[in-house]
């Protein structure tokens, strides 16, 4: 049949509503004819007009789907007209019965249609509408872990500005107001930092980031948020694209800085960062010391709220949200070696070359 011919071909290259629309009648019109010439209502093989009848009803809009309907069975009515004279009576009301038997069911097959198409366009809306409540929960989800990464960060300059209150307080010093003032234009800093975050999240717009550019501005990240820290960096020349928002820098500095804070203490040790780039995907592991976290939180760790004086507790949990809304993931492991151990972190983010 020449609807389900048509049905057949790539969605670019289907026929629009009205084409198709014109097919059907046709179709409809020259399978009736064909009938009416052999049989009309008593040929055997009349079913074969309920096809594009269905077809019609199935992928053509509602008014001109009703139009088919009415055209389909004036069509049939008129077989009536076309019945072969040598039909005695008997005959001629069988044939007619099948007629009108056979308009009835039309009818019928195509309330039925009817039916479950309201229901699939309403079940289709509620899909959209919960799509959009997904939506709005994943950016209210970025901008809420934001907020959290920022109240995370901005800690340590509020805890050193009380500090050096306290200092001014007992011997007022010139020398402070410089170090309050680097300390506030850091909170400025993130202030800014995360007002582009969440107008990025807002309007779903996404940073194209190269690895290597992005490798250096965590390590100017770091430098800002801790610069006594004693980071060992292992890059690749291999470089590739990475999609995210600008969630994605804080998330990557908040994992270093939780190691950092996992490794104080360790002055000849200190964070290990490897930069790996294969097919498809970017590798970053961060290895540190263990000195703070229960080896049994290694498992949960990220996906569980933990006890963590060091950095491993909800702001590894706002870490690893970040990171899977970008289709990645992060993994925590802690390895023995010859007694020592070691809790490593792989990042994994999908990437293109």
């Amino acid at each position: 049949m020449l609807l389900i011919l048509l049905t057949l071909l790539p969605e670019k290259r289907r026929l629009n509503a009205v084409a198709l629309f014109v097919c059907t009648v046709l179709e409809i019109v020259l399978v009736n004819w064909l009938i009416g010439l052999n049989g009309a209502a008593s040929n055997p093989y009349a079913i074969i007009l309920l096809i594009p009848l269905v077809a019609g009803l199935v992928q053509l809009p509602f008014r001109l789907a009703t139009a088919v309907l009415l055209i389909s069975t004036g069509a049939q009515l008129l077989q009536l007209l076309a019945s072969p004279a040598s039909h005695h009576d008997g005959m001629a009301q069988h044939a007619a019965n099948m007629v009108w038997s056979f308009a009835g069911t039309s009818v019928f097959i195509a309330a039925i249609i009817f039916y479950y198409r309201r229901q699939l366009r309403k079940r289709n809306a509620a899909i959209v509408a919960l799509r959009e409540t997904q939506l709005r929960n994943e950016q209210l989800l970025a901008i809420g872990t934001a907020a959290a990464q920022l109240t995370h960060d901005a800690a340590t300059p509020v805890q050193t500005i009380n500090l050096l209150l306290e200092e001014w307080r007992d011997s007022p010093d010139p020398a402070l107001i410089k170090e309050l003032s680097e300390q506030v234009s850091r909170l400025n800093g993130l202030l800014s930092d995360w007002r582009e975050v969440a107008d990025d999240v807002r309007e779903s717009r996404t940073t194209t980031y190269r690895s290597s550019g992005l490798i250096k501005a965590l390590r100017h990240s770091l430098t800002l948020a801790r610069p006594e820290a004693l980071i060992h960096w292992q890059t690749c020349n291999s470089d590739c694209n990475i999609h995210a928002d600008r969630t994605l820098l804080p998330a990557l500095t908040n994992i270093v800085v939780n190691a950092c804070e996992e490794a104080s203490g360790e002055t000849d040790k200190g964070v290990s960062i490897t930069q790996v780039v294969s097919t498809g995907q970017w590798t970053l592991r961060i290895a540190n010391p263990l000195n703070n976290a229960p080896p049994e939180h290694a498992p949960v760790i990220g996906r569980q709220l933990v006890h963590s004086e060091k950095g491993n507790g909800v702001a590894s949990v706002l870490t690893n949200a970040t990171i899977e809304r970008f289709g990645g993931k992060v993994s925590w492991e802690i390895i023995d070696s010859r007694g020592t151990l070691t809790l490593e972190t792989t990042v994994i983010l999908p990437a293109e070359q």
